[in-house]
């Protein structure tokens, strides 16, 4: 798919990435976007919650098939759009790479393809975020999209609107998925009752 980047994109991405790139900012950009981080911090979370507040492992299970519904369609939409990210094509844009800040040379061509769009990291944190609330009715968990996202930009791995596509389809997702999960934890327990009663 052919992506005509618009000004507004290209002038938050500059705004973010670019004017907005910090020596104080750069070591959290990069741990909130880590996924080996978010991954860690999501199973020590989910362990704690059913431990210490007595979370039910049906809400810790539905937050992790509607991250993993998430994520398939995501990577589905990536490998249709084909839209280079902003550190392979636009010229100024500041990235990490081997351990150290850089800024792609203004003078060296695009890539012909990428998986920019939508965020996936995006996509995820909005799933999570509208389950979350759904189950807690805490709007703090809002922040979680609002700073992934944030930082994807400034790690110049998306455009702006990759990041809006990725909220839209991580919301799209889990709210379609939530309402389901009641019949299907009934139904799973049905029948592990056949099962236990054969037994």
């Amino acid at each position: 798919m052919y992506f005509s980047t618009p000004q507004w994109d290209l002038n938050l991405l500059f705004l973010i990435n670019q004017q907005g790139h910090s020596e104080i900012l750069n070591p959290v950009m990069l741990l909130v976007s880590d996924s080996l981080f978010l991954s860690a911090f999501g199973l020590v979370a989910s362990i704690i919650a059913m431990w210490r507040y007595k979370v039910s492992l049906t809400v810790v299970l539905g937050l992790g098939l509607t991250l993993i519904a998430s994520s398939q369609i995501c990577d589905f939409a990536k490998k249709e759009t084909y839209r280079v990210r902003p550190y392979h094509s636009i010229g100024g844009t500041w990235f990490h790479d081997d351990g150290t800040w850089k800024q792609r040379p203004e003078n060296v061509a695009p890539r012909s393809g990428g998986s920019s769009y939508p965020s996936g990291h995006s996509a995820n944190a909005a799933a999570a975020a509208l389950f979350l609330y759904l189950a807690f009715r805490k709007k703090i968990v809002w922040l979680l999209p609002l700073l992934i996202g944030y930082s994807r930009i400034y790690l110049g791995k998306h455009f702006p609107s990759d990041v809006v596509a990725g909220w839209a389809l991580g919301m799209a997702v889990a709210s379609i998925l939530v309402p389901l999960y009641p019949a299907l934890w009934r139904r799973l327990f049905s029948l592990w009752m056949r099962y236990r009663l054969r037994v």
